[in-house]
């Protein structure tokens, strides 16, 4: 007995029918497949475009709170009514009082700055005449504040600084003179004449209170007016000396000295008074 495999059974071929078939079938489910995808994609696009579209203009026009004002009630009885125009008219006129002081207050002021000025501007012009110098632009500021006011003491005051005279001057002229002015004049008389004057002034009777009239006693007491700026009493005193007719030109010096101060003098007190005008203001032009 022999030992032989028999060989297997053949497989039978699949038709080829079926297999078409089959492909066939997926290559649609594919294709269904993609269709439906796609469309769902555009359709989830076309969503979120809508939803964007109709939200933003409903936040854009989101509705504002609305602001209520309440006006107060309007009181109309005639008690109310009285009531609130007195209380009106008491604020106004409080009002009007304070105004009142208000231009008061400044137009007190502005007077003192023009006092102040006018004063300031006199007491420069003092300073330079007793310096024995020119006024420069004072001069014309005399003529501003002082000029409609004082138009004389303004003139007298230029005309002294142009031509000064200090009080040095006058103790330096007294100086030159006064061996002149305490002898009197020697020509007519000659040295007799003299002689005698120098042996009357040896005894001299006059009242206790009374200051000595001695020429050189005189001249001592004109010497120290001069240094307290007394000049106008320097001035009497020189005319009693014996010698006072050669003293004219000193005599002119001290006068217009004396009238020049007194000039000072009243544009000060013009200036404390308020006798001044601003040359600021239109008025003064």
């Amino acid at each position: 007995m022999s030992d032989v495999t028999p060989p297997p059974a053949p497989v039978p071929p699949t038709p080829p029918a079926l297999r078409q078939l089959t492909l066939a079938t997926v290559g649609w489910i594919a294709l269904a497949t993609f269709v439906v995808g796609v469309m769902i994609a555009v359709w989830a696009i076309n969503r979120f475009r809508t939803a964007d579209t109709t939200t933003q203009p409903q936040a854009a026009v989101a509705p504002q709170p609305t602001k209520v004002i309440v006006t107060p009630p309007v009181a109309t009885d005639p008690a109310s009514l009285s009531a609130r125009q007195e209380l009106l008219g008491a604020q106004l006129t409080a009002l009007e009082q304070r105004g009142a002081a208000i231009t008061a207050a400044s137009a007190n002021a502005y007077g003192n700055a023009t006092r102040a000025e006018g004063l300031l501007v006199a007491f420069a012009a003092r300073r330079q005449i007793s310096r024995g110098q020119g006024l420069g632009y004072l001069e014309q500021q005399l003529r501003d504040r002082f000029g409609a006011t004082q138009p004389n003491e303004v003139n007298a005051v230029i005309a002294a600084s142009r031509n000064p005279v200090t009080v040095e001057d006058l103790r330096l002229g007294l100086d030159q003179i006064g061996p002149q002015l305490a002898l009197g004049p020697s020509g007519s008389a000659g040295w007799g004449g003299a002689v005698w004057r120098l042996f009357g002034s040896l005894i001299v009777v006059h009242p206790k209170n009374m200051p000595s009239p001695v020429p050189s006693e005189r001249l001592a007491r004109v010497r120290r007016m001069l240094s307290q700026d007394q000049v106008e009493a320097a001035v009497e005193e020189v005319g009693k000396l014996p010698g006072a007719a050669q003293a004219t030109g000193w005599m002119t010096g001290a006068k217009r000295y004396v009238e020049t101060r007194k000039a000072l003098d009243t544009l000060e007190t013009a200036a404390l008074q308020g006798r001044v005008v601003n040359p600021a203001t239109p008025a003064a032009r």
